[in-house]
């Protein structure tokens, strides 16, 4: 009956498990009480999977692995891989298998494919080739090198906890690393020489790119926003800064990154200096910079008289706003100078006559004093309306020196000096029919478009809606360094326009997220510019999210409201700061975490230290990897909060509820019955062959049951297979790690399969053409060499 029973129990979780019905740790949780419930293991039996050494271990291995994670150590070891992005495919591939068989020793294999997954993706974009000839072979190095020594997968650990509980010798640390070795090694030289070739060439195709993670930036549309732009040779943006360059503000663009000599810089600061040859990656609209590319759409004319016949016509002036003005409290966007009046303000200095260095932000109060340019009647109507007074028009050269330097109030600035430029706006220009203010030619550029010559008619100081006609000639009115920068921009084209340019944008230390205003918000009705968001916040708003919709273009103006979700883009360290502050709800709280490198050398000496102290036996494993685990807590490494929420609970709860299953299989006779049964078949054709039964076996169940499941449902089996047969019990054992651990061959069998799927373009079929081969290559070598490791 208990034989019944089991067999009942073990066949209705296989079924679950294969069907996918339930969570695995739920089925495991059932199968744990109806051991119990049934009286197949007693309550101590039931229960003692929890206070298994290899249930500590695996999840103080968890901590550990966050721990390097956190700090920063796991990223700084996958940075070197891009030296090898000029190489062959054989050599990138040779690195990659290479790198990720010895981080999964150490690190835990999922974690070692996510932390490689952006480091592969560009060293894809930087070799030219297409991310499913990498991808792969990254995931496969991993699983390669995940059974290296005895902690560093979960089947390992089950496996020695096996042979312990049995009062068998344990396996030692590093007993998996020959065998491993010798599969790592293989699986290299086979992908290289032969599975290479089976490998897709294609580009993940567009479905693949959507499904690709649950980035913020998929529901903005991102990827199809970014896109690079290459600073030519003697360009006169060579030498700016990316502030003074205004490719964001005048083109409506965001900087994302800055490529110079193959280094990628993420999330530039404002006053990092460009030069020529640099490519930028932007996120925006790429018609914003077509509107001013080459002389398609802007064409300069000679001035001929026209700079002269505006001066006659405008004066220039300075007026103070008096006690009573409408001016007061307001900002010049806000004044509506330019727009009702045709009045453009050249300067504001305050009562203690110093120069205001950001007027639009200024909110003026009574005495300011305005430099005002405009028509006379113009001026005369401000004065009759109470909006200023005192006007005194300028004698002598009214337009030069007019930009002063804001701390010593002089003009010493050799390019500061006011001059005009006439441009012809062509048939077919995209600035036909918009207004100058969609046209970006005004204060971002420090351009003011001061006249428009339209059929022999002049309309001096045009207001900012003032809608530019095919034909128009525009008189733009600036410094030679604005008319530089004009030039320069004329210059830029669009370079690379890809979905994989948005995959390399995020790091350990920069990445995009979505930020809620909150419920208790102060800046609804205020704008960005209003908030000097970059300048305050340390991100850029790559989109806002109202209504179902995203805004791109004018964010700069547009004002918040309650509801609206922003997509940032920056340092983690920025977001910290804004995940504390009550205006902001940042969504995803794992993207607001800043690596803590200061803590790195730490977290590496501890994990170097549970290693040795497991390798020379001064301490068990299990105590070690708990000691180990609590300093980084201590140290700070990581807080407790985060060590929490690293540990893979599902697998905790997996591998305590079936270890029961093995004492159950072990006590109803079901192993010595399996045992028997393998024996029958194969028991006479030597151990070899029994190597490769149970190999086989245990293999073919990686694909439908979890690994950790299978060792336990196995381990009894294998150590009664060998007291039967009288061969060595750690000859079994190790058959059963190491088959357990060579899921290869398809997607389902292992979550790092899973997470290059989508980013590769993988179908089924392709993990079959290199993993079947893969797993037969790793049964021939366990065959061969297990009996001689460990011998009969």
């Amino acid at each position: 009956m208990d034989l019944l029973l089991l067999t009942t129990i073990i066949a209705a979780a296989l079924v679950v498990f294969i069907a996918g019905w339930l969570r695995v740790d739920l089925v495991g949780l059932m199968v744990l009480s109806a051991l119990a419930l049934t009286g197949l293991v007693t309550p101590q039996e039931a229960l003692a999977g929890f206070s298994s050494p290899a249930v500590v271990t695996v999840w103080a291995m968890f901590i550990l692995s966050a721990g390097l994670t956190r700090t920063g150590v796991a990223d700084q070891l996958g940075r070197p891989l891009q030296r090898f992005a000029k190489g062959s495919e054989a050599v990138l591939i040779i690195a990659l298998m290479a790198a990720a068989s010895l981080l999964s020793a150490l690190i835990n294999t999922v974690t070692v494919a996510a932390i490689l997954l952006p480091a592969t993706m560009e060293l894809a974009r930087r070799s030219g080739r297409p991310p499913a000839r990498l991808l792969m072979p990254m995931a496969l190095g991993c699983l390669l090198g995940g059974p290296f020594t005895g902690i560093s997968t979960p089947p390992n650990i089950l496996a020695t906890d096996a042979l312990r509980n049995a009062g068998l010798a344990p396996f030692a640390l590093l007993d998996f690393t020959p065998i491993t070795g010798a599969i790592v090694v293989a699986g290299i030289v086979f992908v290289v020489l032969l599975g290479r070739h089976m490998l897709p060439r294609h580009q993940p195709g567009k479905s693949s790119t959507v499904q690709h993670g649950s980035s913020p930036g998929a529901s903005y549309e991102m990827e199809t926003h970014i896109f690079s732009i290459r600073i030519p040779p003697d360009s006169p943006l060579d030498g700016r800064t990316l502030a003074d360059s205004r490719i964001g503000s005048a083109l409506y663009l965001t900087v994302v990154a800055l490529q110079r000599k193959g280094a990628l810089m993420l999330a530039p600061r404002a006053t990092d200096v460009l030069q020529a040859g640099d490519t930028i990656i932007v996120h925006g609209q790429p018609e914003q910079l077509q509107r001013f590319h080459g002389s398609q759409h802007l064409r300069v004319e000679p001035l001929h008289r026209l700079d002269t016949l505006f001066c006659e016509r405008v004066v220039v002036a300075e007026g103070e706003i008096a006690k009573n003005s409408p001016l007061v409290g307001k900002t010049l966007s806000q004044s509506g100078l330019r727009r009702e009046h045709r009045v453009q303000v050249l300067r504001v200095r305050t009562v203690e006559s110093k120069t205001v260095q950001h007027p639009s932000h200024h909110s003026f109060i009574p005495g300011d004093r305005l430099l005002l340019q405009g028509e006379q009647d113009a001026l005369n109507t401000l004065v009759d309306q109470g909006i200023v007074t005192n006007i005194a028009p300028l004698q002598a050269a009214p337009l030069k020196d007019l930009r002063e330097d804001p701390t010593t109030g002089q003009g010493n600035d050799p390019d500061s000096d006011v001059h005009f430029l006439a441009v012809r706006v062509p048939e077919g220009s995209v600035l036909a029919g918009r207004d100058l203010m969609e046209s970006r030619l005004g204060n971002v550029f420090g351009l003011t478009v001061v006249s428009i010559l339209r059929d022999n008619t002049m309309v001096c100081m045009p207001a900012s809606n003032e809608v530019v006609q095919a034909g128009d000639l525009l008189v733009l009115q600036g410094t030679d360094r604005d008319l530089e920068l004009l030039s320069g921009l004329q210059e830029l084209t669009i370079g690379e326009q890809s979905p994989e340019l948005s995959r390399e944008l995020e790091s350990q230390q920069v990445t995009v997220t979505e930020v809620l205003l909150s419920p208790r918000t102060t800046l609804a009705g205020k704008n960005m510019a209003e908030l000097m968001f970059r300048d305050q916040y340390g991100v850029n708003v790559l989109a806002v999210w109202r209504k179902g919709r995203a805004y791109r273009t004018g964010l700069q103006e547009l004002p918040l409201q309650f509801g609206d979700a922003l997509l940032v883009y920056g340092p983690r360290s920025s977001l910290e700061a804004i995940a504390r502050n009550p205006d902001f709800l940042v969504l995803d709280q794992a993207a607001a975490q800043a690596p803590r490198l200061e803590k790195a050398p730490l977290a590496a000496v501890i994990m170097l230290s549970v290693v040795l102290s497991a390798i020379f036996g001064l301490l068990p494993i299990a105590i070690a990897a708990l000691v180990g685990s609590t300093l980084m807590i201590l140290l700070k490494c990581l807080s407790m909060d985060e060590a929490y929420r690293a540990i893979e609970w599902k697998v905790i709860f997996l591998i305590a509820c079936m270890l029961p299953l093995g004492v159950a299989v072990e006590n109803t006779g079901a192993a010595q019955m399996g045992a028997e049964a393998l024996i029958a078949v194969i028991g006479d054709l030597g151990p070899r062959w029994v190597v490769a039964a149970l190999f086989l076996v245990t293999v073919l169940g990686t694909q439908v049951i979890p690994t950790a499941a299978l060792v336990v449902l196995m381990a009894p089996v294998a150590l009664t297979t060998a007291e039967t047969m009288a061969i060595s019990p750690q000859l079994l054992m190790m058959t059963v790690a190491m088959s357990a651990s060579s899921s290869f061959a398809s997607p389902l069998s292992h979550p790092a399969h899973l997470l290059v799927m989508s980013p590769g373009g993988y179908r089924f079929v392709d993990y079959m053409k290199l993993g079947v081969p893969l797993t037969l290559l790793s049964m021939l070598l366990c065959v061969w060499l297990l009996p001689i490791l460990f011998p009969v």
